[in-house]
């Protein structure tokens, strides 16, 4: 880890923001780097610098976190840690938590102040983006027929050709064929689309369990006939498929293709991005454009570039890939446009624009249940950029 992402995470720390990963990822480090840990100070030191002079932390308390720092340090190194680096970690962590204790301690008011009243700016109402009313999952029939998916009603939705599609108290669709027996070249198909703000679970008609990120579709048939199980996807989605002797499954996305008998994979596909990504968690995969294709052992991905047709490979960081599934977002050494781009997937941002130049990276985990403004808010901590917004529009500037 550089110094440039160490004095993230510290930032994120010191102002209460991070996220659990992003403190699991801070602990790791500095546990691994206590043999060599000269450049912590200085950078706890920078990180502490804004933070009012004249708050005063009470000896009591310092004493109350360093025991309650050295149980949990004491209870963390059960697992085999020697001796000698037991005790420079504890030199390290102490150090650490102890002043980001204090400085957690002051921004939450529970310190003691010296004569000197800290004056504290009245902050204008935080502007957010809301998702309107009516933002739902759409289910489209072979005939047309849309059904707004809401949470509120449970139950059969329809029936097509003798499939039942229900939606259960768990928020999930399912399919179910039954005895229904359909002949090859009648089968119907349908359409499932998620909004900005909304991600969805489907079981489909062979047993295949698919998470649909936001902004999102997949059309797929009702019953599955013949050799083949195949569907499209636009948006991205988490596949873990139903193993069907004889019958291979195939995702179609943008141009290309992945097959596939029995496994999970994700496969990220918007029409906003110049290139489709697979990346394989259990099983294999072929991913194939025109007539090349690849095979992919799990924890690799493979990127199909829509314009030269190429495929590449490389290793894949399953957590990052996987966090909008987990509920996050996951943002690994990203442009601002680049984190743009990903959010207005799922927050309702109509506009960007962007006042000058931003070569600044970015690396960090975020909820997706909270607001844009506090994202933004984060982002301002951790580099010179500022963010307005103005209804659904987003003004990015230094």
């Amino acid at each position: 880890m550089d110094n440039n992402r160490l004095r993230q995470l510290l930032a994120l720390y010191f102002n209460n923001t991070i996220e659990r990963e992003d403190c699991e990822e801070l602990l790791q480090y500095l546990d691994e780097m206590v043999g060599d840990s000269g450049d912590i100070p200085p950078l706890i030191d920078e990180c502490l610098s804004a933070i009012p002079a004249k708050a005063a932390f009470s000896q009591e308390r310092r004493e109350q976190v360093y025991e309650k720092l050295i149980t949990d340090i004491n209870r963390r190194s059960a697992v085999n840690i020697p001796k000698v680096r037991r005790i420079r970690w504890i030199h390290v962590a102490a150090i650490l938590i102890v002043t980001i204790s204090l400085a957690l301690l002051i921004y939450r008011n529970t310190l003691s102040f010296s004569n000197e009243h800290l004056q504290i700016a009245k902050k204008e109402p935080v502007m957010d983006i809301v998702l309107p009313e009516g933002h739902k999952a759409i289910l489209t029939l072979a005939n047309g027929r849309t059904i707004i998916v809401n949470d509120s009603i449970n139950g059969t939705l329809a029936s097509e050709d003798g499939v039942a599609i229900r939606h259960t108290t768990g928020g999930k669709i399912e399919y179910d064929a039954g005895s229904s027996t359909i002949e090859r070249g009648k089968v119907s198909y349908n359409t499932f689309s998620t909004p900005k703000g909304q991600s969805y679970e489907l079981s489909l008609p062979d047993g295949t369990e698919v998470w649909l990120n936001s902004s999102s579709s997949l059309r797929f048939p009702v019953a599955f006939t013949g050799k083949e199980r195949r569907v499209t996807l636009t948006g991205e989605a988490y596949f873990e498929v139903a193993k069907v002797t004889g019958k291979t499954f195939h995702v179609e996305a943008n141009g290309s293709t992945v097959e596939v008998t029995g496994t999970h994979f994700n496969v990220s596909a918007y029409q906003d991005e110049a290139q489709v990504t697979t990346t394989l968690i259990e099983g294999s995969v072929n991913v194939s454009k025109n007539k090349e294709t690849v095979t992919l052992k799990p924890g690799r991905q493979a990127v199909v570039h829509s314009e030269t047709g190429r495929i590449t490979q490389s290793d894949a960081d399953i957590r990052s890939v996987l966090a909008w599934k987990n509920g996050y977002f996951r943002f690994d050494d990203e442009t601002i446009k680049s984190i743009i781009t990903k959010i207005s997937r799922w927050y309702d941002i109509e506009e960007v624009e962007y006042q000058g130049q931003f070569s600044d990276r970015f690396t960090g985990t975020f909820h997706r249940s909270k607001g844009v403004s506090q994202l933004f808010s984060h982002l301002e901590k951790l580099a010179p950029v500022r963010f307005e917004i103005k209804e659904r529009r987003v003004i990015v500037m230094r």
